[in-house]
């Protein structure tokens, strides 16, 4: 990395690199998962727990030798912005490190059209074209989804990771019946940190599970709209790394 021009601040562990990032920014942090005192993964909630409060944003990799389905999903769920395994292929980092901000509006422009945060289409088709059934469905979930959520967060807070994991396989049933993909992986990964009594990442992945089921409930509630009332419309630089 320093031979291709990047300046790079070495931490043992993440106590090392929260103190690092105390000291003065950096472009971005590459952050191994298994490290003694503090791993990657909480380091990671702990970099943006102080960002809520202090403002800013560092762009956090993941590098780790784990090749395990979710792998990626707890990394991402933990606050990362991206995922490198181990061996470490050279393109692939220098790619990651190297982003401008330009071309990370390039890329994210490029994801269009985003995934709907249910498939309420599949969902209707599901129960033979059913509205009333849909109806029954959708109330139910929105009844649910609430109290679901609340679950989940009185599981963390409490530290109990068996009741995380209980409630979050609760919740990712309900989101998997209603073809809800993104709540159904958020839960998913909630369950996972449950099964590994994980509890220090599972406060940033239950964020990302309520504005995941913020998104579904609305959705839920415009497409039953639509389908009780139907209207008729036409279709036409070197950065610095720790």
């Amino acid at each position: 990395m320093t031979k291709r021009g990047h300046e790079v601040t070495l931490a043992n562990n993440g106590l090392e690199a929260l103190a690092a990032l105390e000291r003065e920014p950096f472009d971005v942090v590459l952050m191994d998962v298994q490290m003694p005192e503090m791993g990657g993964l909480d380091a990671t909630a702990a970099i943006r727990q102080r960002e809520q409060e202090t403002g800013g944003y560092t762009r956090i990799v993941a590098m780790t030798a784990h090749a395990m389905s979710g792998d990626r999903e707890r990394c991402l769920a933990a606050g990362m912005d991206a995922y490198l395994s181990k061996p470490i292929d050279p393109a692939m980092l220098y790619a990651t490190l190297e982003l401008t901000p330009a071309a990370m509006a390039s890329i994210a422009s490029a994801r269009t059209p985003a995934a709907a945060p249910v498939d309420c289409a599949a969902l209707l088709e599901r129960l033979g074209s059913d509205a009333d059934l849909f109806a029954d469905v959708t109330r139910s979930f929105l009844e649910f989804c609430p109290a679901g959520v609340s679950a989940i967060k009185a599981a963390i807070d409490a530290n109990d990771a068996d009741a995380l994991r209980t409630a979050a396989h609760a919740f990712r049933g309900a989101a998997a019946n209603l073809s809800a993909g993104g709540l159904c992986a958020a839960a998913q990964t909630l369950e996972r940190l449950g099964a590994e009594s994980r509890l220090r990442p599972a406060e940033a992945a239950w964020r990302q599970l309520k504005v995941e089921a913020a998104a579904v409930m609305d959705g839920l509630r415009r497409f039953d709209a639509a389908v009780s009332h139907p209207v008729t419309v036409s279709k036409t630089s070197p950065q610095r790394s720790v």
